[in-house]
């Protein structure tokens, strides 16, 4: 293949337009698309015609949409993607976009609305605040607390949410703010367990917890605070659950990991697919919507019907770039300490063994599924086979499994990291390998080339971390409490976890691709780490997107991204 043909397939990929459903308000469809180029919310009618577009762009977060909304009300980043949200309102027909709060713009990490008025949490000057406001009047924070705590839900007497409340960066738990008495409580089933994000219906809130030891589905009572299991089908063996929530007529659903693939059930019946994942579910009247995807299947909006998907927003995949997949395998590899490590290899049309990238997710809290990702992809249609490990502290494993991490980044993840890359030799898949990541994989390549240099021929580090003391001065009380967390607050590891402190260390090529206004992982210590190399003579080369934030809101954004890493690793790996 040749370069024109190459970037004509790549921008192709990139260009597929994603869909998500969101939920239904006045009888309108609400989904989140990138269908102009631009990620922004929209609306359709049920039968997904009459589309229109309701948000600017530069969505960052949104309130859930209700039958009986008159308005659609999200968030926006107002600034070159520097995270500082301002919540606006529309109706569901994208009339008139206005502003929905007199507010600071910062980074909203939870919101929900009741009747007008509008509940949610950001960083403040203090720690993290519970702000409340009337739509079109001036919030006003209501509570702060120096504690990681996210606004889940609003139902007029109560916010409820949940957090890193007691100070143990290895539990989670719920909260509840009583409006009347200004009355804060922390609720935990047991201390020192991980409790999921709850989501309410009629009273109910729904959650995920571990506190029996494995992870499983519990309603609590909202006043009364008694708690119930979930029952789920007796052969089910959920690793954990990965998304859930009600319906608007009060059925639960939730999809579940297990050790054969994901499965998905609304109550009593499962939805069957062979292989993918479904990310969400909305039931409204007769209808089931659901987002559906899979590695070969952008994200689509389907209704279930007879046990069948039928399109209702569906995005396709050109032929020529659909056979770029070759082959998509899970396996769990052992690693260096006998922990089997979950991993998706992507085959890709190369020759085998054949140059391979080991991708390196975000996170770490976070973990790649068997999910569309232009990512993934762009390295799929450009000739490389893709080893992608769901390292300890990866997410969909077990809250046992994501703990791994806390304490250790770096470490052990790293070892997980190196033995799918031994791994991906071992069976013949890879001759050369990069490694290659974005977030938190950009600063798990930084450090791997410089505590691990001989295991790969060269590395791709986007928006990536290689000075944890000079990020978390630059960092604000979200931020840093994130660090506090993942590091237990331990100043020495996290210099050991810099590579800014090993530069001596690095033998092979690297690429470096970073965004001028990235608030999570600041520019300036990437900078500091390449006058060091320019100092050392080391070979790199380094990309600065301008315009841009931490966040991946454009088309145009991804191919920023990934058009200078495809063309590096063609020069330098094959």
């Amino acid at each position: 293949m040749n370069y024109r043909d190459l970037i004509d397939k790549f921008e192709r990929l990139a260009r597929i337009p994603l869909y998500f459903a969101l939920g239904v308000a006045s009888e309108r469809l609400i989904y989140y698309t990138s269908e102009e180029g631009v990620f922004k919310i929209w609306s359709s009618d049920l039968d997904g015609r009459d589309r229109r577009p309701i948000s600017g762009d530069r969505v960052t977060s949104m309130v859930k949409p209700r039958p009986e909304d008159r308005e659609v009300i999200y968030g926006r980043d107002v600034t070159p993607g520097k995270e500082l949200t301002q919540l606006y309102i529309n109706t569901p027909y994208g009339d008139k976009e206005e502003a929905a709060l007199e507010m600071e713009p910062s980074r909203v990490i939870g919101v929900d609305r009741y009747k007008d008025r509008i509940a949610y949490t950001a960083p403040s000057k203090d720690g993290i605040s519970i702000f409340l406001g009337e739509i079109g009047g001036k919030a006003e924070p209501i509570y702060t607390a120096m504690k990681w705590m996210f606004v889940s839900r609003y139902t007029g007497k109560y916010i409820f949410g949940f957090g890193q409340l007691k100070g143990n960066p290895r539990s989670m738990e719920l909260f509840r703010y009583d409006l009347d008495t200004g009355e804060f409580i922390e609720y935990t089933p047991k201390e020192g367990s991980m409790n999921g994000n709850p989501v309410e219906y009629e009273g109910k809130l729904l959650f995920s917890s571990d506190y029996e030891g494995k992870n499983k589905l519990y309603l609590l009572d909202g006043e009364t605070l008694k708690l119930e299991p979930v029952q789920i089908p007796e052969e089910v063996e959920p690793l954990e659950y990965v998304s859930y929530g009600w319906t608007y007529d009060g059925e639960i659903w939730y999809t579940v990991n297990t050790r054969e693939g994901y499965r998905t059930f609304l109550d009593d019946l499962e939805i069957k697919y062979d292989r993918g994942v479904i990310g969400s579910i909305n039931k409204y009247g007769e209808y089931i919507y659901l987002n559906y995807s899979s590695f070969t299947q952008p994200s689509s909006i389907y209704r279930y019907v007879d046990g069948e998907f039928r399109p209702v927003i569906e995005s396709k995949v050109d032929e020529d770039i659909g056979k770029s997949f070759r082959k998509v395998s899970h396996v769990w590899i052992k690693s260096f300490d006998g922990l089997e490590v979950p991993t998706y290899i992507i085959e890709s049309e190369a020759p085998k063994p054949g140059p391979t990238i080991i991708y390196v997710h975000g996170g770490p809290w976070s973990h790649v599924w068997d999910s569309w990702s232009v990512l993934i992809g762009s390295l799929v249609v450009s000739g490389y086979h893709v080893v992608a490990p769901n390292f300890r502290g990866s997410t969909g494993y077990g809250t046992e499994f994501m703990k791994m991490d806390i304490g250790d980044p770096g470490g052990g993840d790293l070892e997980d990291i190196v033995a799918a890359t031994k791994y991906a030799k071992d069976i013949g898949l890879a001759s050369k390998t990069a490694i290659m990541g974005y977030s938190y994989g950009g600063f798990m390549t930084f450090l791997a080339t410089v505590k691990k240099p001989d295991v790969w021929d060269v590395g791709v580090a986007g928006a990536g971390i290689v000075d944890w003391e000079e990020s978390y001065n630059m960092s604000d009380p979200f931020f840093k409490i994130f660090i506090d967390t993942l590091f237990l607050k331990d100043r020495d590891l996290m210099r050991d976890r810099s590579a800014i402190n090993f530069v001596d260390n690095l033998k092979v090529p690297l690429c470096i691709i970073h965004s001028v206004y990235d608030t999570r992982t600041p520019l300036k210590p990437v900078l500091n780490y390449v006058y060091k190399l320019l100092e050392k003579g080391k070979s790199f080369e380094m990309h600065v997107i301008p315009d841009m934030g931490h966040g991946i809101n454009k088309v145009e954004d991804i191919i920023k991204i990934v058009l200078p890493a495809v063309n590096f690793l063609k020069e330098k790996l094959g």
